[in-house]
C-alpha cells in the first residue's frame, strides 16, 4: 500500500503539468544545478550499491539534461549566468573509485562532455578501498546473511536473500550506522562486518567488479583529459565535522598536494566528503585558497550562493527518469 502511494505520487509530480510547474519555479532565479555522482558500472553488473549508476541509465540523464540545459564545467558555471542562456548544469563525480576511469573516461571522450571528478586520495595511495566501499563489497553474496553489531550498541541486520534496491536499502542502513560511530571505531567496525559477511563476499553467481580506487597512473589517465577538471576530496575520507579541524585542514591539504603533484595540474575545487561541513570548515576552504567547495543539499544553488558550500544534488542507481526530473528540480 505504501508503495502503491509512492508511486501513484511519484506519477502525479511528474506528470506534464505539475513537472512543468515545478520546473519554472526551481529555475526562475537561474540557479546553477550541480549533480553528485559517484562511480558507473555496466548495464549488467549486479552490483547492489547506490553509488554505482548504470552507464545506460547514465545516457539516458544526459540525453534528459540536454533537453533543458547546458551542461558547463564547474568553472563555467560559477561564473554569472548570462543573460538568455538556458539554465545550466554541473556534472561531478566523488571519491575517484576505478568505474571512473573504466567507464566515465571513454564516456566523456565521446560525448564532449565536461566532469569534475573529486579525488580522495588515501585510497589512491595506498591501493586499498576506503572502509565504506570494502563493506559494500562484503554484502553483495548472494542469499541471506545476518549482519550483528548489538555488541557495539548499534543493531542486527538481515542482508538478503532478495537483490536490487532492497537489499541496497538494508546496506544503507548499515553503513550510516557506521558514520555515527566514533571515527576511531568505525574502521574495526567495519572490519567487523566484512568478516561477518563470510569470506566467500562477493564470490556469488552473480559477479561483479569490487568498488576499489584507481591507481595512480589510471588517475593521471583521466586528468589527462580536456574534459575532466580534478577536485580534491581529502585524503582520510573522513566526516570533517567529525574530527579536530586541525586534522581536517591536514587532509585537505595533503589531498591537494597529492593531486598537484599526480597529475601536473592546478586542483581549485574541493568537495566535502559525505557533504558533511561546518563554518569552520568554509572558513578553511577560503583561507587554503580553493575557489570552491561543495555540499550536498539536494537542491539546485540559487544566485549568490556561498561557493564554499555549494549545494549539489545526489544522483544514484535507483533514480529512474521520473524520479531523476523531480531530483533536478529540488523533490
Amino acid at each position: 500500500m505504501k508503495s502503491a502511494a509512492k508511486r501513484a505520487a511519484l506519477g502525479l509530480l511528474s506528470s506534464a503539468p505539475v513537472h512543468g510547474m515545478l520546473r519554472w519555479r526551481a529555475l526562475r532565479n537561474k540557479p546553477l544545478t550541480v549533480l553528485c555522482y559517484h562511480t558507473l558500472r555496466p548495464d549488467n553488473e549486479n552490483l547492489d550499491a547506490w553509488l554505482a549508476l548504470r552507464l545506460g541509465d547514465f545516457r539516458r540523464q544526459l540525453d534528459i539534461l540536454r533537453r533543458d540545459y547546458d551542461i558547463v564545467s564547474l568553472d563555467e558555471g560559477l561564473e554569472p549566468a548570462r543573460p538568455g542562456t538556458r539554465p545550466r548544469a554541473v556534472l561531478t563525480f566523488d571519491d575517484g573509485e576505478w568505474g571512473l576511469y573504466e567507464y566515465l573516461r571513454p564516456l566523456v571522450e565521446a560525448e564532449g562532455v565536461p566532469v569534475t571528478v573529486y579525488v580522495a586520495t588515501g585510497q589512491i595511495e595506498s591501493g586499498v578501498p576506503y572502509w565504506f566501499d570494502r563493506v559494500m563489497n562484503a554484502l553483495q553474496r548472494e542469499g541471506a546473511g545476518q549482519i550483528d553489531l548489538t555488541a557495539a550498541g548499534l543493531g542486527r541486520w538481515t542482508v538478503g536473500p532478495a537483490r536490487g534496491k532492497a537489499r541496497w536499502q538494508v546496506i544503507g542502513d548499515i553503513l550510516e550506522a557506521l558514520k555515527a560511530v566514533a571515527p576511531p571505531d568505525r574502521e574495526a567496525l567495519a572490519q567487523d562486518v566484512v568478516a561477518q559477511a563470510g569470506a566467500g563476499a562477493g564470490t556469488g553467481t552473480d559477479a561483479f567488479s569490487p568498488l576499489r580506487p584507481m591507481s595512480v597512473e589510471q588517475l593521471r589517465d583521466l586528468a589527462a583529459s580536456p574534459h575532466v577538471t580534478i577536485g580534491a576530496h581529502s585524503h582520510c575520507h573522513s566526516l570533517l565535522d567529525q574530527i579536530p579541524l586541525n586534522e581536517a585542514r591536514d587532509s585537505i591539504a595533503r589531498s591537494r598536494e597529492l593531486l598537484r603533484a599526480w597529475t601536473g595540474q592546478p586542483v581549485r575545487h574541493f568537495a566535502y566528503p559525505n557533504g558533511n561541513f561546518s563554518p569552520a570548515l568554509v572558513s578553511e576552504m577560503a583561507a587554503l585558497g580553493f575557489a570552491s567547495a561543495s555540499i550536498l543539499g539536494d537542491r539546485p544553488a540559487p544566485p549568490g550562493s556561498d561557493p564554499f558550500a555549494l549545494p549539489r544534488i545526489g544522483i544514484g542507481r535507483y533514480d529512474g527518469p521520473e524520479r531523476f526530473r523531480l531530483r533536478l528540480v529540488g523533490i
